[in-house]
C-alpha cells in the first residue's frame, strides 16, 4: 500500500537502491527527513559492522 501512495502522490524521489556493496534492492524510504540507505536491518548492520572492522584495522 505504501508502494500505491508513493506512485500516486507522485513522489518518485523517495525510491532508491540499497546502499549496500553488494545488494540490488529497493529502498522504500518514509521517514520524514529521507534518511533511509539501507533497503532492511539486515544491509545496514553488515555495512556498519564491516565499517567498524575497517576502523579497528586501520
Amino acid at each position: 500500500m505504501a508502494m500505491i501512495d508513493v506512485i500516486r502522490a507522485d513522489e518518485h524521489d523517495r525510491l532508491d537502491i540499497c546502499a549496500a556493496d553488494d545488494c540490488d534492492g529497493l529502498v522504500l524510504d518514509l521517514s520524514r527527513n529521507r534518511s533511509r540507505r539501507y533497503c532492511s536491518t539486515t544491509c545496514g548492520n553488515r555495512e556498519a559492522v564491516a565499517a567498524y572492522r575497517a576502523r579497528q584495522r586501520g
